[in-house]
Order: structure tokens, then sequence, then C-alpha cells
């Protein structure tokens, strides 16, 4: 399908169709969610579904991870008619910050870091990530903000793998995701059968 192609039925998460499969090898992550945000449907119907865990909570802010989650997180914060906080990688910032270590999805020890003006003991915060498959960087996040006495509500991303930094995450806080359970598994084994078609569609060009 077209990347700007709004299908006129649209069925439950069928943006994620718009998704590209890695074409450079196992240095980047399997896949790149981001092409379906080339779509301003697709976009729209992603933060509409990732919101509806949450219609019945208190949020006052939304924070986004550094840098894909920026992209999604600032949809959600519209959508909700709330501010937006990042979340960096550390060296960017150029005020006080509070910083935490973690392991990434490619195992690389890294650190982020968040500014000192914002999160304070009441704030009810909404973590959002473009893709959760270690658990390691979600975690940290959580533990940076928790840290300044923010309180976090819910976690939401595209995805959520079913890793053991996954389970953590589900088992420990509220989360959404757009993956229906009939596809949880292919995305758990890193292959979408959708990729076959793209796969063929190239070889062809």
């Amino acid at each position: 399908m077209d990347v700007l192609t709004v299908p006129a039925d649209r069925d439950k998460a069928w943006y994620l169709s718009l998704m590209a499969p890695n074409t450079k090898g196992p240095k980047f992550a399997w896949l790149d969610p981001s092409r379906l945000y080339c779509n301003s449907q697709a976009l729209a119907d992603c933060v509409k579904d990732l919101l509806t865990p949450f219609h019945n909570d208190t949020i006052d802010l939304v924070a986004g991870m550094d840098a894909m989650g920026f992209i999604l997180g600032a949809s959600v914060a519209t959508t909700l008619g709330k501010g937006f906080l990042a979340i960096r990688k550390a060296g960017h910032l150029c005020i006080d910050t509070h910083s935490q270590q973690y392991s990434d999805y490619s195992g690389r020890e890294k650190t982020m870091e968040v500014r000192l003006d914002v999160l304070k003991p009441g704030l009810r915060m909404l973590i959002v990530d473009q893709w959760i498959e270690t658990g390691g960087t979600m975690k940290a996040a959580i533990k940076l903000v928790e840290s300044l006495g923010a309180t976090v509500v819910g976690v939401a991303a595209v995805a959520i793998e079913n890793t053991e930094g996954g389970k953590w995450i589900k088992e420990n806080y509220k989360y959404s995701h757009c993956i229906p359970e009939e596809f949880q598994n292919q995305i758990d084994q890193q292959h979408l059968d959708s990729f076959d078609q793209i796969q063929q569609l190239n070889k062809q060009k």
C-alpha cells in the first residue's frame, strides 16, 4: 500500500501494514515503525488507539523518549491538550538535569536525562515511546520520572514485545499498544507477514 493512501475500510490497527522492514542488517532495529507517521490518518488512528485505555485517567503531562518517541509523544500530548516533556539522551540539554543510566535494545550502555524544573510530586505522567523491545529504555525513564516524585499513570508504545523487560512493564504499570492479540506472536518473533509482500515487491523493481 502506498504510504499516503487511506483505505476506505479502516480495520483496527490497519496502519501497522505501513511499517517497513529493516534493510540494513543487525546493527539496526528489526523494523521502522515511523513510516506510518507519514500518513496523517494512520498517525491519528494510532494515537487514538493508544489513548483508549486512559480515557478515565487524569494525565497532567506527556513525556516522550529521545528520539522517535518525540513524534508519537508530541502527537499524544496534542490530542490530549497537554504539554510535552522530552526525555533526552545525555549531553543535549543546556540546563540542570537529573540522569539515569540504561541499556537500550542493542545492549549499549547509555544515559538519559530530564530537566529539573518540571517534574514534581503529584504530577501525573504518561510516558510514550515508539517501540518497547527489551524494556530497558522505558524502565529507566520510569525510574527517572519517579525519582523526581512524579507519578507514572501509564506507558504507551506502538508495540511492547513480550521480552523479560516488556513483561515487567505490563505486569507493573498500566499500558497501551497498537498490536492486536492475533499479531503479538509475529511481533515477538520480530517478523511481520506483511514484510514478505514488501520484500517481494522490492525484488521486482
